[in-house]
């Protein structure tokens, strides 16, 4: 709502210009046609400068509350009380400016406020129809009747013409800004319900976590028991390798826990080295992974942030089980953007695809939530992730991070 009141106020100054406009010609051919004391009119319309260029500064350097718009369209209420006292009161067309005022305030302001406005409208409108100074010309013995009532009808065609110029352009632009917030708040909305998602992931994640503590414990102490024993039934391989797995879910858990403390922790790397690090690293988790290297090394500088990593780790896992060919990779900078592409090739890998459903999976033993956890990582950074199929059959997945400065050495 505050945006909306800056933008509105900045809509309001270029309506305040062209009011102005208007009021400058419309004085001008009275002071032509010889009408007398508009010299306080004149002064009051200068007045009109310095109150635009306020509500246009304002509107674009300062944050605009609702009471700032009050103000602000109570001082233009008098001065246009002002203006019209000197140019016929009632009688003069332009009085029609107060419905614009109050189609302002009933659009922007609480209800309180717009009653505010408008009392102060109808009051003054009420003045003008007693006490005002007609218009008075040195020539006026030589006018008819008939000659002011039609120098009142041009005022009223000009008074509906001017009506319609700022309906059709600035109610339009109005509607427009506030479909505008509410898209924005909108979006706030689905990023919100996300974050919530993620934090419920994270909450699960974590409880599962410190549970295996414990039965992950017993079972190393239950293993160094049975190999301290002689007559154990299992081979000194099997042993070995059990131990090896429980030492490894015990490492694995121990680095979950540190990168979650330093998760948030960014900085600026290669995007070469660090994409070769990590097929290095996934290529150790995963020894039958294979990929094709279609021109991977790229001069780019990216976030750091174990973030990233296991979002990427998770990405390649899904490309290499979509499938039983070998992925290849392919990167390089479009438009200030790293973009990483991640292709299978298997005719069959298409058909795997996750159809944008949350927590499913196409996968015999999957969850479904790698690529969704990935994407929300990736976002993190002001990158996006998307999956698509391939017309051979093939899908695609494309990472995309805004480039980075290099940091000082």
């Amino acid at each position: 709502m505050k945006q909306n009141l800056n933008l509105l106020l900045q809509r309001l100054a270029l309506l305040r210009l062209s009011i102005a406009m208007v009021w400058l010609m419309f004085l001008a051919y009275l002071q032509f046609h010889n009408f007398a004391n508009l010299q306080v009119a004149w002064a009051l319309l200068v007045v009109y400068l310095p109150l635009l260029l306020i509500s246009g500064w304002q509107g674009a350097h300062r944050e605009v509350r609702e009471w700032h718009l009050l103000v602000h369209l109570v001082f233009e209420t008098q001065l246009l009380t002002g203006l019209l006292y000197f140019t016929g009161g009632a009688t003069n067309p332009f009085i029609f400016y107060f419905l614009v005022l109050l189609v302002v305030s009933a659009y922007s302001l609480p209800a309180l406020y717009s009653w505010w406005i408008a009392a102060i409208a109808v009051v003054d409108y009420s003045l003008l129809t007693q006490w005002f100074q007609p218009l008075m010309s040195h020539q006026m013995h030589s006018m008819s009747g008939t000659s002011l009532f039609d120098l009142h009808l041009a005022g009223m065609w000009l008074t509906f013409v001017i009506s319609a110029l700022i309906v059709i352009t600035f109610i339009p632009l109005l509607l427009r800004a506030k479909e505008q917030q509410e898209q924005e708040i909108h979006e706030l909305r689905e990023q919100q319900l996300k974050n919530e998602q993620l934090i419920g992931i994270a909450t699960l994640a974590a409880g599962t976590a410190h549970e295996m503590g414990t039965p992950l414990m017993t079972m190393h102490m239950i293993l160094d028991d049975i190999a301290q024993q002689e007559d154990h039934p299992l081979t000194k391989r099997d042993l070995h390798i059990l131990r090896e797995q429980v030492a490894l879910c015990r490492q694995s858990l121990q680095q979950l826990a540190n990168a979650g403390r330093s998760a948030h922790e960014t900085g600026v790397h290669e995007a070469h080295p660090w994409l070769a690090r990590l097929l290095h690293r996934w290529r150790l988790s995963h020894p039958n992974a294979l990929w094709v290297d279609d021109g991977i090394e790229c001069a780019a500088c990216i976030a750091a942030s174990p973030l990233l990593d296991q979002a990427l780790l998770n990405l390649l896992d899904n490309a290499a089980e979509a499938g039983q060919q070998p992925i290849r990779l392919h990167s390089a900078v479009v438009n200030n953007t790293w973009l990483l592409n991640i292709a299978q090739p298997d005719p069959t890998a298409a058909s795997r695809i996750q159809q944008q459903r949350l927590f499913s999976s196409q996968k015999e033993n999957g969850m479904g939530i790698g690529l969704y956890l990935s994407n929300a990582s990736v976002e993190q950074f002001g990158g996006t992730v998307h999956l698509q199929a391939q017309p051979n059959g093939g899908s695609l997945c494309q990472i995309s991070l805004p480039l980075s400065a290099p940091e000082k050495q």
